[in-house]
């Protein structure tokens, strides 16, 4: 054991040092299990632990998820979440953290991880660099800590980059030196398997370091085209090796992602390329920066000074200074200039998170920083160390000048920047006696270790987390949920929210809840919301404000509704769950069951996931900003009925309030402006219900939570308040006869009632139509989320079958046996033609480009088995 730490303590010391590090953090924190917090916050709390519970559901009890769900909105492929979201080896921890235990579960991936990216990293200095001693875990420390690893921390997918980042470059090395390939290219691969967006960067980057290689080992020219072969060949092997996944997601993003590619570019400086200094700064960061801010760019005193270093030093190669000195002013305008930026996030502009790529540009530096700290042995000469001390100094002087525009950077942190700077020079510049010799890298270990630690600290404390109890209280209630609904029954049917936390709780919790949040979400699904009044946007859709006709057209077959608070028992009102939405037609549907803290009720109205439709269906137009409009068409024109009939009638307030500001005869379109700009305004609605239908107000973009905050009698009113198209309130259904008030304040000093309209619904002539549907629908007898089975009986000729799955490629129809074609019904799902009579449907789903994608796989690693081959042929 003592011969064994002796010689490997450096790689040891790579993992534990940032592990124990984190740790010790995070239990300060109180992180759950060491607390009552837990270490979600922002999208790994409102995103990545669901899909980590979707992992979770699919490798332990429906494989088939894996291809297909229909818990993604309506329904969608699903390979591309994987190759973004849910491929990282790590993930298979989470197989030990059921329910609750998740927050837990992400605490310990995030451990392994930070302890992963330090042992890789310490590997490629001891390895390839020839790095031995303190010097490696010290530098391995400062990558692994880096102020983009700790900014992102959240974004846990990422993680896996900056660990697998150092393998191939140190595979890169072997494969120009011994032409040794396999490694290269299993590496390269793996990394593009498990995240192929970080994946792109590190592509680009592979190209900037083989140009630097080139200059720091060139001999001749006819070496120079050898490895370049070499690296092109081995880089598209690699790719082709990960082409089973890769084709398939690359097709997934044509209809998702791809579909907002940036095509106007603008030549500028996004900002003053100064301002990124401030990122050398312990603590540079805070919430602010998420959305947009600067390159978190921090390494450490030791690791810039080694940077610097590596320019200044003589027994460096100035041709290998020249070409580094290029690729970092690269790297650095990448940083500022738009073409650039645009270019390392493909083409597309990060919505949250700027400047994902900075970590290659942090690799980068601590990696010149090593190579120059070894040479130089830890000893700066005198001129050096003024430069240094000079170009600092500048530094913090100009941070200090502009901390007014940088709310990021405080006096302390300056303060404990300077201090860590003056240290780490003055052992640096201490002459080395052979006790100094002995102590240094000790020192510097400590000093970079407290500076790294403080980074930690002052960054992440800026940031706030959900508490355990937070995302305990509505995954419990959402499990119960689930475990009644799977257990009363075992048809297809999707389920609505009145209560959620997350928009992706349906993928956490098999529910097929019909809202979601990714980044991979097709283009059709919430351009389809935005004609139906639900809120949605270019990566989300919420299914929060169905009507009668919605709900069942979708086959919503069971609503969700949280109890109120005083409902529940004194031991439960403290941990009451939150309302999305404000449904009183759900009086209109049966209640099936209650648990503690939620009710379930029955949709007497679904109709199916397939129906026998009119013709007319396939000739829906799509109708933004009119939901109601848009519902009357899909449902006259799936029934054949006249394109006159009516299911919402407009109806009048019957008194209107003006508080502080003018009054309006007409108030749809209409403009308010407050009467005295330093009081509140708001505008009261009153109104009657002459009958127990239902009643809908819609509400323009205008409205929303940003411009407005809307009250239900003297509770503020349960709805999703972020959305871009016109949605749809049910203020009251049931109610003749009782007055009904509805308010909206002003939030700024100006509101437009952008499309304000009050409407009464005929209950009776909708469910009569739905019946109508009903009575043809899909009888499914087979489902996974790959293959659905049934029977429908077609009464009339000039029907089709019509479906609410959304239309992909990947869907395959048959009809008594036999293939027919499909096509795409209101621009959004699946229809095909279907004779008169009883028939059984069958629909399968194949991922695009799944086939071909195995096909390259196989012939790219049947090439690199042989390549292996040839190569031990050659060593024997």
């Amino acid at each position: 054991m003592k011969n064994y730490f002796k010689k490997h303590y450096p790689l040891l010391l790579s993992f534990w040092t940032p592990f124990f590090i984190m740790l010790g953090y995070f239990i300060y924190r109180g992180f759950y299990p060491f607390g009552t917090s837990s270490v979600l916050t922002v999208d790994l709390g409102q995103q990545y632990v669901d899909f980590f519970a979707y992992f979770r559901h699919t490798i332990l009890h429906a494989p088939t998820d894996f291809f297909y769900s229909f818990s993604k909105a309506l329904g969608g492929q699903m390979l591309g979440e994987y190759a973004y979201y849910l491929l990282s080896p790590f993930n298979l921890i989470f197989l030990l953290f059921p329910g609750k235990y998740l927050t837990a579960g992400c605490l310990v991936v995030l451990l392994l991880k930070y302890g992963c990216a330090g042992y890789t990293f310490g590997r490629l200095l001891n390895k390839n660099l020839k790095i031995n001693g303190l010097l490696v875990p010290t530098l391995a420390t400062s990558y692994t800590l880096m102020g983009w690893l700790i900014a992102n921390q959240l974004n846990m997918l990422w993680l896996d980059a900056p660990i697998f980042l150092p393998l191939i470059i140190s595979a890169l090395y072997k494969l120009l030196s011994t032409k040794k390939s396999t490694g290269y290219v299993l590496f390269l691969a793996a990394m593009i398997f498990i995240n192929y967006y970080m994946a792109y960067m590190i592509c680009l980057f592979l190209a900037l370091f083989f140009i630097w290689y080139q200059t720091e080992y060139f001999s001749n020219k006819k070496q120079l085209l050898k490895q370049t072969w070499l690296f092109a060949s081995r880089s598209l092997l690699a790719i082709g090796v990960a082409s089973a996944l890769l084709i398939p997601t690359l097709y997934s993003l044509t209809t998702s992602k791809g579909q907002y590619t940036e095509t106007n570019l603008s030549f500028k400086f996004e900002y003053l390329p100064f301002k990124m200094l401030s990122k050398f700064v312990i603590g540079a960061f805070n919430f602010d920066q998420m959305p947009e801010g600067y390159p978190n760019l921090f390494i450490g005193s030791l690791a810039l000074f080694g940077f610097i270093l590596y320019f200044l030093n003589r027994q460096i190669k100035r041709h290998s200074k020249i070409a580094a000195g290029l690729i970092s002013l690269f790297l650095a305008i990448s940083m500022c200039f738009e073409p650039l930026d645009l270019l390392w996030h493909g083409m597309q502009f990060p919505v949250w998170y700027p400047y994902r790529f900075s970590f290659v540009v942090s690799f980068w530096m601590i990696f010149l920083a090593a190579i120059a700290l070894k040479k130089s042995d830890l000893a700066l000469k005198n001129w050096q160390t003024l430069i240094i001390l000079g170009l600092v100094s500048a530094t913090l002087v100009y941070v200090y000048l502009d901390r007014k525009d940088l709310d990021y950077i405080s006096n302390p942190t300056l303060l404990f920047t300077a201090l860590f700077n003056v240290l780490v020079l003055l052992l640096l510049t201490l002459k080395k006696s052979e006790v100094h010799r002995l102590l240094t890298p000790f020192t510097l270990y400590l000093v970079v270790c407290l500076e790294l630690l403080a980074n930690t600290a002052y960054s992440l404390n800026n940031i706030s987390y959900l508490t355990q109890e937070e995302f305990e209280t509505p995954s419990t209630a959402l499990t119960t949920d689930a475990t009644t609904l799977s257990q009363l029954d075992t048809s297809f049917y999707r389920t609505a929210q009145l209560y959620a936390r997350t928009k992706d709780d349906g993928l956490a919790q098999n529910l097929n809840t019909g809202s979601y949040f990714s980044s991979a979400l097709e283009k059709s699904i919430p351009d389809f919301y935005g004609q139906i009044g639900q809120p949605d946007g270019d990566n989300y859709v919420g299914y929060y404000n169905g009507t009668l006709i919605s709900d069942s057209l979708l086959n919503v077959k069971y609503l969700l509704q949280a109890k109120q608070t005083s409902e529940l028992t004194s031991g439960q009102s403290d941990t009451a769950l939150k309302a999305v939405s404000f449904r009183p037609d759900v009086s209109l549907y049966q209640l099936q069951t209650q648990t503690n803290k939620t009710r379930i009720y029955q949709n007497p109205y679904a109709v199916g996931l397939g129906y026998a439709a009119n013709k007319a269906l396939k000739n829906v137009k799509v109708l933004y900003n009119q939901p109601l409009t848009y519902q009357t068409n899909w449902l006259n024109a799936a029934t054949g009925s006249a394109a006159s009939t009516k299911y919402f009638y407009a109806s009048n307030f019957n008194e209107v309030v003006f508080e502080n500001t003018g009054k309006q005869v007409n108030l749809t379109g209409s403009y308010f402006k407050k009467t005295d700009l330093s009081k509140d305004a708001q505008i009261i609605f009153k109104f009657t219900p002459t009958t127990n239908d239902s009643y809908y107000l819609t509400l323009g973009s205008n409205l929303s939570g940003d411009y407005a905050t809307w009250y239900n009698g003297t509770s503020e009113y349960s709805l999703y308040d972020t959305f871009r198209h016109t949605v749809v309130l049910n203020p009251a259904t049931s109610e003749k006869g009782q007055e009904q008030i509805i308010t909206v304040k002003f939030k700024k000093n100006t509101l437009w009632l952008d499309s304000f309209v009050l409407y009464r619904m005929d209950n009776k002539l909708v469910e009569q139509k739905l019946k109508q549907l009903q009575k043809s629908s899909w009888k499914i007898t087979f489902y996974n989320s790959r293959k659905l089975t049934g029977t429908i009986n077609i009464t009339k000729k000039n029907q089709i079958f019509a479906t609410t799955i959304p239309y992909s490629k990947g869907w395959h129809a048959t009809v008594d046996g036999k293939s027919v074609k499909t096509y795409k019904i209101q621009d959004t799902f699946i229809g095909f033609n279907i004779g008169k009579g009883k028939h059984t449907v069958t629909l399968t789903f194949t991922p695009p480009g799944l086939w071909l994608g195995c096909i390259i796989s196989l012939i790219s690693l049947g090439i690199t088995l042989l390549l292996y081959l040839q190569q031990r042929k050659r060593q024997k």
